[in-house]
């Protein structure tokens, strides 16, 4: 899936905070790539693992009053398997925006989701869309984008849900909640994107 960028928990509401992004491509190019993603369905324990994703969009350097979007994303999943087997993960509606929450100057690292994030996952005879926010977190020292759940998305922001569920005997049903986790390297620009 090509995420958005950007994204400690975060307060479950934001405060307007002041923000810069400095992205050393001055066309604002970014590409970045993970060596695995899991999409875990929660209410049934279910997940869907890919041995990799990669993704490219822009981010500009620019100032915002966070939270905003910052810039966006494609993304693409590689090689992905479930319990019925090989899984087909086509993301929709790209790209997707790369939304800062906030920054925390002490630490470097900003909070925020990546979404809305549309996709269709297939296996056999079971298909489904995942709909919703990702949330995550971006560390400018490492210049990793870190998609995980355990970052609180703001009030008014949806999470990830199933939707559109066919044929999934009970494994998927409309409605069950998803988290999506993966870790990006940003791989271009090579000097890593900075927020603060």
């Amino acid at each position: 899936m090509s995420a958005a960028i950007a994204l400690v928990a975060a307060p479950a509401a934001f405060a307007a905070q002041d923000i810069t992004v400095t992205n050393p491509n001055e066309d604002g190019s970014v590409s970045a790539s993970a060596d695995g993603s899991t999409l875990s369905n929660v209410d049934s324990g279910t997940d869907v693992t890919c041995s990799s994703s990669s993704g490219e969009g822009e981010i500009p350097s620019g100032s915002h009053t966070a939270p905003a979007p910052i810039g966006d994303l494609s993304v693409s999943f590689d090689s992905c398997t479930g319990p019925l087997g090989s899984v087909s993960v086509t993301p929709n509606a790209q790209p997707y925006q790369l939304h800062i929450g906030s920054y925390d100057s002490a630490s470097g690292v900003s909070t925020g989701w990546v979404g809305e994030v549309n996709a269709s996952i297939s296996t056999l005879t079971c298909s489904f869309d995942a709909v919703g926010n990702a949330p995550g977190e971006y560390d400018n020292a490492t210049g990793q984008l870190t998609v995980t759940p355990d970052v609180a998305l703001p009030d008014g922001v949806a999470p990830l849900e199933a939707t559109n569920t066919s044929g999934c005997l009970g494994l998927v049903s409309d409605g069950d909640a998803l988290t999506l986790e993966a870790v990006y390297d940003i791989t271009d620009p090579a000097t890593p994107i900075t927020i603060g």
